[in-house]
């Protein structure tokens, strides 16, 4: 009898848009790059983006009531939230409300919520200085702007600038 792995599954949720797609749900495998291959079922990242979700409240996807959930930023929010009549998001809300009633839980929530904050600014930063060097790289090769702007996605002026002198 051999041992059977077990899926190991990373959820990315955000609150920034990291795709230029419509869909808040994203799930990648890993797959061979030229065949599209799946290697194994056994690996999924998975990335919930926030900003991509309705303030619809649609009683009949709970996948999207938990991300709005995580997502309320007002008590409209929530009491809508709570007025789907889906119990789980329901007794959800009350915990919140409880929750709140207490000024060190909402301390720390309070910090919590400014290191996510501070944590997708640096997330931006990296994946900005992360495309230029990419840009400088290219232009370094040879390649011409027009080819650099549409891999990186960066505007022309901008490439002009970093071209070396």
């Amino acid at each position: 009898m051999g041992l059977e792995l077990k899926q190991s599954i990373c959820i990315n949720i955000i609150n920034f848009n990291m795709f230029d797609c419509p869909e808040f749900h994203s799930h990648f495998t890993v797959m061979e790059k030229n065949r599209h291959e799946v290697l194994t079922d056994k690996c999924s990242i998975i990335f919930f983006e926030l900003k991509k979700i309705s303030k619809n409240a649609n009683k009949n996807n709970r996948k999207e009531l938990w991300l709005q959930l995580i997502n309320a930023e007002s008590k409209e929010e929530l009491d809508m939230l709570a007025q789907t009549g889906v119990e789980p998001i329901q007794k959800a809300v009350y915990t919140l409300y409880q929750m709140s009633e207490d000024e060190k839980i909402q301390e720390l929530a309070h910090q919590r919520e400014i290191s996510l904050h501070d944590e997708a600014t640096r997330m931006g930063s990296a994946r900005r200085e992360g495309i230029i060097g990419v840009a400088k790289t290219l232009l370094g090769m040879g390649d011409s702007i027009e080819r650099v702007s549409k891999a990186t996605g960066l505007p022309r002026e901008q490439i002009e600038k970093l071209r070396p002198q």
